[in-house]
């Protein structure tokens, strides 16, 4: 398991029930993730994450929820 930051907006996160709530250090929230869902949120631009942090509460769904169909894509097949 690893972790990611994300900034606080002034509104507590989105968490969907069975999954750990996330805390907070300073001015982030700090979510537990599986290691190649912080790698590719670590490889995301700042600007990329604050629009999924604000698609996340406009679906008014957990952020990772939405970065997980990014991460694990299904393969396509002919």
């Amino acid at each position: 398991m690893a972790s990611i930051r994300v900034v606080d907006d002034g509104a507590p996160p989105i968490v969907e029930k069975g999954r750990e709530t996330p805390f907070k250090q300073g001015n982030f929230y700090v979510f537990d993730v599986e290691d190649d869902i912080a790698r590719y949120w670590n490889k995301l631009a700042p600007a990329k994450r604050a629009e999924l942090s604000k698609q996340s509460r406009k679906e008014n769904k957990d952020l990772r929820l939405i970065l997980d169909p990014f991460v694990h894509r299904p393969r396509t097949t002919k």
